[in-house]
């Protein structure tokens, strides 16, 4: 009879912490990115206006955006909301990334500056491969996360 077995608490505590890892660094993401839009209010004001969407639509996301960053930052800050944070998380993403894409593939009929935030030196491409780096690590959580 085995009193204890190493082999599984190696696991669980990887786990564990590979599910803390993903945590924090969506938290940071999302709460630098708030932080960054709300500092700058201004900035991020005028680089939501140069984007396509209609004028009314970039005043909603100037207040919304760093509102729903802090709620996911939040949510993944408490045990019991994680999954839910890392699930918010993995939609933004999921949208950014399709925004991109869509202006990529020149759906709009031009390309907006990508300034402002957390990527002000990056082009679409690699802000691309940064959002779906970070929907990968929502994605790992919302996994990790299962019981």
């Amino acid at each position: 009879m085995v009193l204890f077995n190493i082999n599984r608490l190696e696991k669980r505590f990887s786990k564990k912490f590979l599910e803390e890892f993903c945590a924090l660094s969506l938290i940071g993401l999302w709460t630098y990115t708030a932080v960054s839009k709300v500092i700058d209010a201004q900035g991020s004001y005028g680089a939501l206006h140069n984007q396509v969407f209609p004028g009314w639509m970039a005043d909603v996301l100037w207040v919304g955006l760093p509102l729903i960053e802090i709620i996911a930052a939040m949510m993944l800050l408490i045990p019991s909301w994680r999954s839910y944070g890392f699930q918010l998380s993995a939609v933004l993403m999921a949208i950014f990334s399709g925004y991109i894409l869509l202006v990529l593939t020149n759906v709009f009929g031009r390309v907006p500056c990508s300034c402002g935030g957390i990527l002000n030196q990056l082009g679409w491409w690699e802000h691309l491969w940064f959002n779906l780096f970070f929907l990968g690590i929502a994605v790992v959580g919302i996994y990790l996360g299962r019981k």
